[in-house]
């Protein structure tokens, strides 16, 4: 399958985290919701990625609902600290792809 430049290069720029927790850190709330949008955004926006597009962003949102994880309060230190630039657009498209994915399953 084509991947358009715009889709490669999201998915390029949200692969980019490295997973340091940086973020997380810096959260008031201790959210992990940049790290798990960057995660999220990569694989669900490449074609390889779209069989299980809903079923793992639930998942992954519900992983870390049970681990403790606070909610994102747009105060955007996460932003500031990346060491790799994650964007907070990332949280906005976690959130559209979890709201989407719990309405289908319904």
């Amino acid at each position: 399958l084509l991947v358009s430049p715009e889709v490669a290069s999201g998915a390029f720029d949200a692969a980019a985290c490295i997973g340091c927790v940086a973020c997380v850190a810096a959260c008031k709330n201790a959210s992990a919701m940049l790290f798990v949008s960057a995660k999220v955004k990569h694989l669900n926006i490449l074609p390889q990625g779209q069989p299980e597009r809903h079923k793992r962003t639930v998942a992954m949102v519900e992983a870390m609902q049970v681990e403790g994880f606070g909610n994102c309060t747009n105060e955007y230190e996460c932003e500031v600290v990346c060491p790799k630039e994650i964007a907070v657009e990332h949280i906005s498209f976690l959130n559209r792809e979890y709201l989407k994915a719990t309405l289908l399953d319904k």
